[in-house]
């Protein structure tokens, strides 16, 4: 279960994989307003994860854990 740093930039809102030493855009998570965040997040480029739904918005940046939800475009997780 890899730990995942999102932050705010520019153009939205990023998550930065340490372990993949990776940094993408998100592009949708699932549950985004004041009383619930996390879910399902989609990442630029195809990869998803789980983020255990946080019981509202956490200020940013802030380091989650993440599990791999199988939802890339080459269907083999992450």
């Amino acid at each position: 279960m890899p730990s995942v740093l999102f932050s705010e930039k520019k153009d939205g809102l990023y998550c930065y994989i340490a372990k993949q030493d990776l940094e993408a855009r998100v592009l949708h998570i699932e549950f985004d307003d004041a009383s619930c965040w996390g879910g399902n997040v989609e990442l630029e480029g195809g990869k998803s994860y789980y983020i255990y739904p946080q019981p509202g918005k956490p200020s940013l940046p802030v380091r989650l854990r993440a599990s791999k939800s199988g939802g890339d475009a080459s269907g083999t997780g992450v």
